[in-house]
C-alpha cells in the first residue's frame, strides 16, 4: 500500500495557496528561476522537472521552446501528477532522495519549492547532481530563512511552518551542501524576501 502523502489532500487547493505565496513573498525567486531556466532550454534537451506539483512551471516552460523537450515530471503525489495529463511528459512517481534514474540521465533538472518539504535536504542534492551530466546544470528555488519583507510575506512563512508544508532553508548551508554534494560550482541568482533560487553547474 502506498504511503500517506500530505500532497494528495492539498492538490486541488495547491494552485491558490501557491500563488499567494508567489504574489506575497516568492514571486521575485520564481522569476529568476524560471529566467534561469529558460536561459538553458535548448531543442531536445533532457529535462526532469523534480516535484513537479501540478505541473505549472512546466508548463510556462515548455512555452519558450518551438520543439519539444525530452521532459519527465516526477512527483510523491500521485494526484499531482494527474494534474498534469495534458503536459507532453512522461510521468513518474517517487522521492527526491531516491530517485529511479540511471547516472547522467539529464542535462537539465529543476526542483521549485521542494527541498524545504524534507528534513535534510543533503540526500536529495546528491541525487540531482548524480542524474545530471557532467556539464548540465541544476536549477532549484526554495523557502529560505531570510528577513520577510511585508506582513503578509510574515503570515504566511508561519502557516508554512506551522501546517507541516515546509521549512525555510539558509542559503550559504544550501551552496556548502550543493558543493558537498558534488556541484561543480553554485551560482545564487539576486532575489529578495523569503526565498531563494540558484544555479548548480555540474
Amino acid at each position: 500500500m502506498r504511503s500517506y502523502n500530505i500532497y494528495d489532500d492539498i492538490a486541488d487547493s495547491y494552485g491558490r495557496a501557491h500563488a499567494r505565496w508567489l504574489r506575497f513573498a516568492g514571486g521575485e525567486a520564481q522569476c529568476a528561476f524560471e529566467g534561469a531556466v529558460t536561459a538553458l532550454l535548448r531543442p531536445d534537451v533532457r529535462l526532469l522537472d523534480v516535484a513537479c506539483g501540478t505541473g505549472t512551471v512546466a508548463r510556462r516552460l515548455l512555452k519558450g521552446l518551438e520543439s519539444r523537450a525530452n521532459l519527465v515530471l516526477l512527483d510523491a503525489s500521485q494526484k499531482m501528477l494527474d494534474c498534469c495529463h495534458d503536459i507532453p511528459a512522461q510521468r513518474v512517481i517517487g522521492c527526491m532522495k531516491n530517485l529511479p534514474f540511471r547516472d547522467d540521465s539529464f542535462d537539465l533538472l529543476t526542483c521549485a519549492w521542494g527541498l524545504e518539504t524534507l528534513d535534510d535536504p543533503y540526500p536529495a542534492l546528491s541525487e540531482f547532481v548524480r542524474v545530471t551530466r557532467c556539464g548540465g546544470h541544476v536549477c532549484i528555488v526554495f523557502c529560505a530563512d531570510r528577513q520577510p519583507r511585508s506582513i503578509a510575506d510574515r503570515m504566511l512563512r508561519h502557516r508554512i511552518s506551522q501546517t507541516g508544508r515546509g521549512s525555510f532553508l539558509v542559503d550559504g548551508k544550501m551552496r556548502e551542501l550543493a558543493m558537498t554534494a558534488g556541484a561543480r560550482r553554485v551560482q545564487s541568482l539576486h532575489c529578495s524576501g523569503s526565498a531563494a533560487a540558484m544555479i548548480l553547474h555540474i
